[in-house]
């Protein structure tokens, strides 16, 4: 299964493209390698964009709670996230769904890339005048 990851500090946020085909041992690395980064970085705020080609059962998207609890991706973190295929797309607000009704993370889903930008950098700027 083809897959590939790639992680970037954009200074506020982590830049993640993830593109390939989706499996839930595939999500459970991104999660994995998300968690490091933002470890590393000592940031928590994720622009991700997925080019997906095909999509999970809704047991395997479901499960995604599972993978966000086991990689500690918690209320911390600030996630936009951009889903290009309209045929996943549903899928992934599924998924979206289901951790917003845990409570683990706190994000929006896109189907463009510079909204979510925008939406990121409103929010992170919200969290810093709070902070002050």
């Amino acid at each position: 299964m083809s897959y590939e990851v790639t992680i970037t500090p954009m200074g506020k946020y982590l830049y993640v493209l993830a593109t390939g085909e989706s499996s839930v041992e595939n999500a459970s690395k991104l999660w994995k390698d998300i968690s490091a980064a933002s470890k590393e970085h000592n940031c928590f705020n994720i622009l991700g964009e997925q080019k997906i080609s095909n999509y999970m059962s809704v047991t395997e998207a479901w499960s995604h709670h599972k993978i966000f609890a086991e990689e500690g991706i918690t209320g911390k973190y600030l996630i936009a996230w951009v889903d290009h295929n309209p045929k996943t797309y549903e899928q992934t607000k599924f998924v979206r769904t289901v951790l917003a009704n845990r409570d683990m993370a706190y994000g929006k889903l896109f189907s463009d890339v510079e909204k979510a930008r925008s939406w990121l950098l409103k929010k992170i700027e919200q969290k810093e005048k709070k902070s002050l």
